[in-house]
């Protein structure tokens, strides 16, 4: 019985009370009293809560036979799902399979630069590194072409065993020193894997720090190209955006609007009948402008955070036809920016890098290594030395009631009652602030099963419950205390 049955028990019982204690004219009044009380009472009984010891309340279940049109969780029943496709990973993190699209994304394996380099040339390893070392006296530091070679001699002189190279740095907790490296910067650009909850989570727990020391705008990659309604957000929709359909990029949405930071769309559209690299480099220069117009040229007092997709925050790119979107914003603002990696160095399913594969045995929070000697940060020695300026290292994932760790921070986990979880096993579970549409980003969602349960911190929801054909079946209005 939840605590509003009680207090209507009360009340009835105080109303009984008056009919022994009032004279007789009030007697047409209390029998009204008596009578509203108890519809109340009985309407109440009828819905009446199922809680539990965890502190959330179920209402009474609405069943629904309405059809819901046009919805991704189609295509995940019909299983189109293929392994060689990013879009497959992508669809597993909208339904909330965290741990299916990891298994997806690590499907796909990209060989080190300097192992094809040895494959092709079949060159023992002196030959290269005085290649190299000829290469870099022909060249200026800090030149791109400079920038390449040193990347391949870092790999190359770095010590056989990993262990060796770890030695000379020591862990920090990401986060803190972020937001201590940011206060130095107009503009910090953070990166994510499509697929990737986890770096979402993590951007969205920057937000709040960065807001105190400056930061007022928050550009994202994943919003729609042109949406000009973003002054007017109330709250994350699927409609805004592609990657919107993933509740943890919702969440970051949702923390960003209640702190109070203003939103951009940057991402622009690109001719297809370009070549992919002439797109790419078109499409970053104009995500580069779109930014600095937004932000800087309108406003210089208000930071900026961006959150991009893969490597558009690089500082430097090693083919001289391309200039990623970091690189871009740094020439038209005319001002160094902080980049930081956060997709390469967390779990792989068996096929991590080599520095992370050492690093995730040392760490339980999302870590960066800093040298003791100079206090740079450790980066992939390939592909980001010259190109970023931070490499976060995220530990692997614990899964906890069937649900990924890292997103239960100052939240709670809450059961589905066992008749809900018999009758829709299978379908798809949604959950969204009282208030909010169909087509608005879920706080929490996945596929019903025996294990799952609901993530979710204080507040009134609604649980929507979805089947394979698209037809709402159920909704289950719901708070948690």
């Amino acid at each position: 019985m939840n605590f509003v049955t009680c207090v209507l028990i009360v009340e009835f019982l105080k109303t009984i009370k008056m009919i022994f204690t009032q004279n007789q004219k009030n007697a047409v009044m209390i029998h009204t009293q008596i009578l509203g009380l108890s519809m109340m009472l009985g309407l109440s009984l009828i819905t009446s809560c199922n809680s539990n010891k965890g502190g959330i309340v179920y209402d009474r279940l609405i069943e629904h036979h309405e059809e819901m049109k046009h919805h991704y969780f189609k295509d995940y029943c019909n299983k189109t799902l293929n392994a060689d496709t990013e879009g497959s990973e992508i669809m597993s993190s909208f339904i909330g399979n965290h741990k299916e699209a990891s298994l997806l994304a690590a499907h796909k394996n990209e060989k080190y630069l300097v192992d094809i380099l040895f494959e092709q040339n079949k060159m023992n390893n002196e030959d290269i590194k005085n290649y190299f070392n000829e290469q870099l006296n022909k060249h200026e530091a800090g030149t791109d072409e400079r920038i390449v070679f040193e990347r391949f001699l870092n790999v190359l002189d770095r010590p056989k065993d990993v262990k060796d190279l770890f030695e000379e740095y020591s862990i920090e907790e990401a986060k803190p020193y972020i937001v201590k490296q940011a206060q130095n910067f107009h503009f910090t650009i953070i990166n994510e894997s499509h697929y990737s909850g986890q770096n979402r989570v993590f951007t969205k727990e920057l937000l709040k720090p960065l807001w105190d020391i400056g930061y007022r705008y928050l550009a994202l990659e994943a919003f729609s190209s042109g949406d000009t309604l973003l002054s007017d957000l109330k709250y994350p929709s699927r409609n805004t955006g592609y990657y919107l359909k993933e509740s943890n990029m919702g969440n970051l949405v949702r923390e960003a609007l209640s702190i109070g930071y203003k939103l951009i769309q940057y991402d622009v559209p690109v001719n297809g009948h370009l070549e992919l690299l002439q797109r790419e480099n078109l499409r970053d220069k104009a995500q580069a402008e779109n930014i600095y117009n937004r932000t800087l040229k309108e406003e210089v007092v208000g930071k900026v955070l961006i959150h991009s997709g893969h490597d558009h925050q690089m500082e430097f790119s090693m083919n001289e036809m391309h200039e990623f979107m970091g690189e871009s914003l740094k020439k038209i603002s005319k001002q160094d920016i902080l980049t930081i990696n956060q997709n390469v160095m967390m779990e792989k399913r068996g096929k991590e890098n080599d520095y992370y594969d050492f690093a995730k045995q040392h760490i339980r929070t999302p870590s960066v290594f800093v040298n003791k000697k100079n206090d740079k940060c450790l980066v992939d020695p390939v592909k980001y030395v010259g190109g970023i300026d931070i490499q976060v290292y995220h530990p692997e994932t614990r899964y906890i009631e069937g649900r990924p760790h890292w997103m239960l921070s100052n939240k709670g986990l809450y059961s589905l009652p066992k008749n809900i979880k018999e009758k829709y096993k299978g379908c798809l579970l949604s959950i969204r602030p009282v208030g909010e549409s169909y087509e608005s980003t879920p706080i929490d969602q996945f596929v019903i099963s025996d294990e799952k349960k609901l993530i979710l911190s204080k507040g009134e929801y609604m649980i929507s419950i979805i089947d394979c054909n698209l037809f709402l079946k159920a909704t289950i209005p719901t708070i948690v205390h």
